[in-house]
């Protein structure tokens, strides 16, 4: 089995529930997948211009519809999967180890930030340079929490005040 660099960090019992899946949806299995909830209440993994955050998606092992031992992907229709995933709502204090789009300082710890996704099983990536959304808060650099995390990666948690109501 190989090593998966990036998580959640510590090995606290955190809560979880299922809940259906949007169509065609890629979760990676080496990385943060965090979601929201469309207006039916399916799980959608978050993009870029994502305001408000649900949660984790724990992502099921094999590939689900996709081919690629990468990530799983929905199905195609809209509600046929399910997934369980960590609320924010119940488990608010998740830190989180994520590569980042530059090199982590000491000086970031506390700054709000955004996230770079989008759905096609690429790797979510935090923009330590930009807070427009707002959903994410630093903790730290990833070096100083990890022993092979690398310069650019970096330890958040969610900022309470844009967790997406269920």
């Amino acid at each position: 089995m190989a090593h998966i660099k990036y998580g959640v960090l510590d090995r606290k019992e955190y809560r979880s529930i299922e809940l259906p899946v949007a169509a065609s949806q890629y979760f990676r299995h080496d990385g943060i997948n965090l979601v929201y909830l469309d207006s039916n209440g399916r799980v959608t993994l978050a993009l870029t211009a994502t305001t408000t955050l649900f949660g984790i998606a724990k992502v099921p092992t094999g590939t689900g519809a996709g081919t690629s031992a990468n990530n799983w992907l929905s199905s195609a229709t809209a509600g046929a999967d399910k997934i369980a995933v960590f609320p924010f709502a119940l488990n608010p204090d998740l830190p989180m180890l994520l590569p980042s789009d530059g090199t982590v300082t000491a000086a970031m710890r506390g700054n709000s930030c955004d996230i770079i996704a989008v759905n096609d099983g690429t790797a979510t990536q935090v923009d330590v340079g930009t807070s427009s959304t707002k959903v994410l808060i630093i903790l730290g650099r990833g070096i100083d929490y990890k022993y092979n995390a690398a310069v650019s990666d970096v330890v958040v948690t969610v900022n309470t005040a844009k967790i997406q109501a269920d």
